[in-house]
């Protein structure tokens, strides 16, 4: 203990010593030369982040409805909004993240956003952009089935982002994920894209099952609570996907709903309030790869047909069930998730061409193209 006592007062001074010499630290004043490739996004960055916001989804109550659930509930006043002319109270009550795909005020959304465990509990959101504006939004439709929703707020002329070809993707691409984590305001985390085509996730640490058409883009740039909804961009600054999920018994394992099928659902509901999918009439199964090229599928990949609906349109088209589906108007089929989402994609009205293997020798049929019943 005395030894330790000594050792104190000369470490004090050996400081005093050093803290009065003086010594100038080196510092390299050369300005960064972002115009070098890969150096810097900080450019780009700053381009895209504004049009990246903040949803609430929102309670609309009177002044006595937002007392009661003030004594009930924790309710942080500096969030509450006051809408003058409706004369009642926006409360916050779930957090993500938006970005607007169009200038008149089209902002895209993950389903679960905005709604309350999947149950649809308000058609409001309150939308922050990153310059300090509070804007009431209007939830115009919102998709269970892709996680997918649509706020339209009521301005122009706003900050936005294009659409990239998500398809167009590989392993190893830069992609940076944009949104409001844990609600500490815009932030940007970077990565690559980690695998494609991601299908049969659980959310929530598989408490939650997942969308039922998922092709997710697995990313490494860090996603937390709060990111869903928000952008990922390209080293372009192009929405290449959507923030949508995290795998919590993992580390740097995110997902994002793709681009191209986010825009394909945006579309639909902003032009009819609801998806309009593709409907053929038929469920089917993954091929193991052994057994499809056996089968005749060269590439190893197929979906295989368990049912083919009574009077639908590949019934009446002459699909069977057990047949290899092995592409549709080209596209070739990986497997049955593949599959589903091709036949959503299609335009009712139109006719699709199906390759299929029946018996080890291949066909092409023709299959009309009907639009899936709402609600199946």
């Amino acid at each position: 203990m005395r030894k330790s006592l000594r050792i104190i007062p000369c470490l004090l001074f050996i400081a005093s010593l050093s803290a009065a010499e003086k010594i100038e630290l080196p510092v390299d004043v050369r300005s960064i030369d972002r115009n070098q490739p890969g150096v810097s996004y900080a450019d780009m960055l700053s381009r895209v982040t504004p049009a990246v916001v903040s949803v609430r989804l929102a309670l609309e109550v009177g002044e006595n409805d937002l007392r009661r659930l003030s004594m009930t509930n924790p309710i942080n006043p500096k969030l509450v909004r006051h809408d003058p002319v409706t004369n009642k109270y926006l409360v916050p009550i779930a957090l993500g993240s938006g970005v607007v795909i169009h200038p008149s005020g089209y902002i895209l959304t993950n389903h679960h956003v905005v709604t309350a465990q999947g149950q649809v509990v308000s058609k409001v959101a309150m939308v922050q952009f990153s310059d300090g504006r509070d804007l009431r939004g209007t939830i115009l439709g919102s998709d269970s089935r892709t996680d997918v929703a649509v706020v339209k707020v009521d301005a122009v002329d706003l900050p936005y982002l294009r659409f990239g070809e998500s398809d167009q993707l590989r392993v190893g691409d830069n992609v940076f994920a944009i949104g409001n984590p844990l609600d500490v305001g815009l932030s940007v985390t970077s990565g690559i894209v980690s695998g494609l085509g991601r299908s049969n996730l659980m959310l929530s640490a598989g408490r939650v099952r997942g969308p039922d058409y998922q092709d997710f883009i697995q990313t490494s740039a860090p996603i937390n609570p709060g990111n869903s909804g928000g952008a990922l961009v390209d080293t372009f600054g192009r929405l290449v996907g959507m923030n949508t999920a995290i795998r919590a018994d993992g580390v740097g394992i995110g997902y994002a709903v793709p681009g191209n099928l986010a825009r394909f659902v945006a579309d639909s509901m902003i032009a009819r309030g609801y998806v309009v999918r593709g409907y053929i009439g038929v469920d089917g199964e993954d091929v193991a790869f052994v057994e499809a090229v056996r089968l005749g599928a060269t590439k190893g990949q197929a979906a295989r047909l368990t049912e083919v609906d009574e009077g639908a349109p590949a019934f009446k088209a002459g699909l069977k069930v057990g047949d290899l589906v092995t592409a549709v108007n080209g596209y070739a089929i990986a497997g049955w998730n593949d599959l589903r989402l091709v036949i959503s994609g299609l335009k009712p009205g139109t006719e699709a061409t199906f390759a299929i293997l029946r018996g080890n020798k291949s066909q092409l049929i023709r299959v009309p193209i009907l639009e899936r019943p709402r609600g199946q």
